[in-house]
């Protein structure tokens, strides 16, 4: 092959190997999409998972759910860990919420949706007390923010 050959071979691998490496970009920016999109789609199915599990456990003792409302100080001691328990799965589904927020597979909005069961629970006077006490066993930031969207709705 001449030189001239080679020198037009070259300049066609090149381009070649460009349309190559934008495919393969194309491709992988697709892949990524449908991962995220994948992954947000498990985190929602995972938070309504132990939502119908809550909802379930509060069907079978409907008690608790009205205990909920009620300061801790007037519950039995029999109801006391029932409606604790109650409110760390509703605290414990929605800091898995915040996770996903803060690793970027929720929005905020999504998030708001997800918290509003919680925030609308916590503005009742006789929970303040048990979110003050399970608050410090959970994640400080996942804290403030609930603290902060109370504050704004007050």
């Amino acid at each position: 092959m001449t030189e001239q050959g080679w020198a037009k071979f070259s300049a066609n691998s090149e381009i070649v190997s460009s349309i190559a490496v934008v495919v393969t970009l194309i491709y992988l920016a697709i892949q990524t999409q449908q991962t995220n999109e994948a992954l947000l789609a498990s985190s929602r199915e995972a938070t309504m998972t132990a939502d119908v599990e809550i909802v379930s456990a509060l069907i079978s003792n409907p008690q608790a759910f009205a205990n909920l409302h009620e300061p801790r100080s007037e519950l039995s001691l029999s109801e006391q860990p029932q409606t604790a328990n109650v409110l760390v799965g509703l605290l414990r589904i929605r800091e898995f919420a915040w996770f996903q927020y803060k690793n970027g597979v929720l929005d905020e909005t999504t998030l708001r949706s997800y918290l509003a069961p919680l925030t609308r629970w916590l503005q009742w006077e006789g929970a303040k007390p048990t979110w003050n006490l399970f608050s410090q066993e959970i994640d400080p930031e996942f804290v403030a923010y609930v603290d902060q969207i109370l504050a704004d709705t007050e």
